[in-house]
């Protein structure tokens, strides 16, 4: 895992954790980004197109959000949202105060 800026969703660059995906199946980029183990949990990682743009992915077993990134020799998952739904960069946020 590491961490790049990227601006997923049009309202500017944020940090995003990236994961590179082992090759699973060389003859198919897709193939390694769905139905693949999840790099946080271990569960499957699924389509989850309907309802979000080409490439999202979700895992079936924590529920973090996923984009399909990299390419046919590289390819990723970069997380976007956390298991609570909001955005994963809240996550690096320290509260004020220890609330």
């Amino acid at each position: 895992m590491r961490i790049e800026t990227h601006d997923l969703d049009g309202t500017g660059s944020r940090r995003v954790h990236v994961y590179d995906m082992p090759m699973v199946d060389p003859a198919s980029y897709w193939g390694n980004v769905t139905d693949v183990q999840c790099p946080i949990c271990g569960g499957t990682i699924r389509w989850a197109e309907a309802g979000y743009v080409p490439g999202y992915r979700i895992c079936d077993t924590c529920g973090r959000h996923f984009i399909a990134g990299g390419d046919d020799d590289k390819p990723t998952l970069i997380r976007v949202f956390n298991r609570r739904g909001g955005p994963a960069w809240r996550e690096q946020i320290k509260p004020l105060g220890g609330r």
